[in-house]
C-alpha cells in the first residue's frame, strides 16, 4: 500500500509539474517590432495602386520588376517608416482568397488630420470611431482594390 502511495504520489507531482509549465508563457517569437513597418498586398491595376499608396502614404519609388514572362509585376514604394510591396499577377484575379489577412493597421498621431486630407482628396471623409474599451480612435480607408487599412490613435484622457 505505501509503495502504492508513493507511486501515485509522483504522478501526482509529474502531474502537477507538467501543468505548471504548460501554464507558464512561451517567449514570443517576435518580441520587438522596429519603427520601420512593411506590408505587400495583390493588385488588380498595378499602377493605379502605385498612385494611390504614393499619394496616401506619402511613398516614393524605390523599383520595379517584371517577370520575363510577364506573368508578374511588383512595385516596391518606401518612406523613412513604410516599405510596402504591390504585387500584380496574371492568375490573382482567379485565386480563391477566403481566408487571409483581414486589414492592416498603423498607428497614427491624429486621425482627424488624415480624415481631413482623405476629405480634401476624395470628396469623402472616413468615419472616426473611439473604442474606449481599447483606448484608440481609429478610421479605415480602402485601397483601389478594395483591401482594408486602418489607422489608429490612442485616445486622449
Amino acid at each position: 500500500m505505501a509503495t502504492s502511495l508513493r507511486v501515485l504520489h509522483c504522478l501526482l507531482l509529474v502531474l502537477f509539474a507538467s501543468t505548471a509549465a504548460s501554464a507558464q508563457q512561451a517567449e514570443p517569437w517576435v518580441s520587438e517590432i522596429s519603427a520601420r513597418q512593411f506590408f505587400a498586398v495583390l493588385v488588380e491595376n498595378i499602377d493605379k495602386s502605385a498612385d494611390w499608396y504614393s499619394q496616401a502614404f506619402g511613398l516614393a519609388e524605390h523599383d520595379r520588376w517584371t517577370a520575363d514572362d510577364s506573368t508578374a509585376r511588383i512595385i516596391n514604394l518606401t518612406s523613412e517608416h513604410l516599405f510596402v510591396e504591390l504585387i500584380w499577377r496574371a492568375e490573382a484575379p482567379n485565386v480563391d482568397r477566403d481566408l487571409g489577412f483581414y486589414k492592416v493597421g498603423f498607428w497614427v498621431p491624429d486621425v482627424d488630420v488624415i480624415a481631413d486630407r482623405v476629405e480634401a482628396a476624395t470628396g469623402e471623409r472616413p468615419r472616426a470611431i473611439d473604442f474606449p474599451a481599447h483606448d484608440l480612435r481609429l478610421i479605415q480607408i480602402r485601397d483601389p482594390d478594395g483591401n482594408t487599412i486602418q489607422l489608429s490613435e490612442t485616445l486622449d484622457d
